[in-house]
């Protein structure tokens, strides 16, 4: 049985690549073929992130190079069009499989578009970002137009839509009413034995926030608590390309005019670091975006830090608010107000960080191998009756 996982880029490392990565994991190692498909920019990038991702693994990878409507795309403006050249390179990706008739499954896991595949993995609709035009520029409102028309032409309909939590799920059945009893919650795999190898060290007055360093997470917002809690330092570790440049000279000309000596910035923080630095930090603080899921919210309470997530999105309604309502913020301007009150209870804080750990505990690997197993026994006796 061969299967393919088409995962059109790995331009970074972020938690969609995590996904498709462990996705093929999991089907190898439940006994199938699978190789995965993908394209490449600059294939040391590529082979940075899996290494990244997926450390001292070596998944079978079919690369080549990214087909000339992206090249042209990122020559004209280096760094944009993400989602444009993303839909671009799955649908060369989708040509290529039409092309090789010896795949028996095919698994899609970036375009975020439901398309004619057997699963296609939706992190969250593109066409709902696409529509989210109401009061941007005109420049903003034309792209995503063009994104939004693009994505349509490729629209298809899969065997099963998985996603990464309910709240997503709710969106995706909203966008697309005609997937009823097809959409399903395939929870992220986390690396849940690695990071809670540091859970029981000792804590230091520390706040650590993972994020990619782009414009829509809303990190500078971090900034707002960290000149309110001078007693506590405070990183942003992350992922960062060509596009987080503006990011990251916003945030380091705010932390130098403000003063703000209690704050450091982590770009491209390799695993083992990460790790160390979460097994350090009281806290793990999410900026205000609606994450879809938030793998980074996971590996954090695994290694014993208390989440504190915006009250919205999978990462509160999926994952923090089966630990306490407490640590789900509207305003970051709550935020020292909710480490003050578990600072003043240590009973609080030990009750909060022990459950903290026990939920992550539910996000682990072999539940998601074995929850994937079940939908692969249907996937082929569907395919064997249809």
């Amino acid at each position: 049985m061969r299967i393919a996982v088409l995962h059109a880029l790995f331009d970074i490392a972020g938690g969609a690549e995590k996904l498709a990565l462990e996705l093929a994991r999991a089907l190898d190692e439940l006994g199938y073929d699978v190789e995965i498909l993908t394209f490449y920019r600059d294939r040391s990038i590529l082979e940075r992130n899996i290494n990244l991702l997926a450390p001292g693994r070596k998944p079978r990878v079919v690369a080549k190079p990214v087909p000339l409507s992206y090249r042209f795309l990122d020559v004209l403006s280096p760094g944009r069009f993400v989602r444009l050249k993303r839909l671009l390179a799955i649908k060369s990706s989708l040509k290529n499989v039409k092309k090789e008739h010896s795949y028996d499954l095919v698994f899609e896991t970036c375009s975020n578009t439901p398309l004619n595949v057997d699963v296609s993995y939706i992190h969250f609709p593109v066409k709902i970002i696409a529509s989210q035009r109401l009061g941007k520029s005109f420049a903003y409102r034309l792209y995503h137009s063009i994104v939004e028309r693009y994505a349509m032409t490729i629209e298809g309909e899969p065997r099963l839509v998985f996603t990464n939590s309910s709240w997503t799920a709710k969106k995706i059945l909203e966008t697309y009413p005609e997937f009823k009893g097809k959409v399903h919650v395939l929870y992220p795999t986390v690396d849940i034995e690695y990071f809670n190898e540091v859970a029981d060290r000792d804590r230091e007055n520390l706040v650590v926030t993972v994020s990619r360093f782009t414009p829509e997470k809303g990190l500078d917002k971090i900034l707002d608590v960290a000149a309110k809690m001078r007693d506590y330092k405070f990183v942003l570790a992350g992922s960062a390309e060509r596009y987080s440049k503006p990011v990251l000279e916003d945030i380091e000309r705010r932390v130098e005019k403000e003063g703000l000596d209690n704050v450091e910035l982590l770009v491209n923080t390799p695993r083992d670091k990460l790790r160390e630095l979460l097994g350090r930090a009281k806290y793990y603080l999410h900026p205000p975006y609606a994450e879809h899921f938030g793998i980074a919210v996971v590996e954090a309470m695994a290694a014993g830090c208390i989440p504190i997530v915006y009250r919205d999105g999978g990462a509160w309604f999926d994952i923090v608010s089966r630990v306490s309502d407490i640590l789900g913020y509207s305003d970051v301007n709550e935020v020292p107000g909710i480490i003050r009150r578990i600072e003043s209870d240590r009973v609080l804080y030990e009750e909060l960080k022990n459950k903290s750990i026990s939920v992550s505990k539910e996000f682990n690997y072999e539940r998601f191998k074995s929850e994937l197993s079940k939908y692969m026994n249907y996937l082929l006796e569907t395919r064997i009756h249809s």
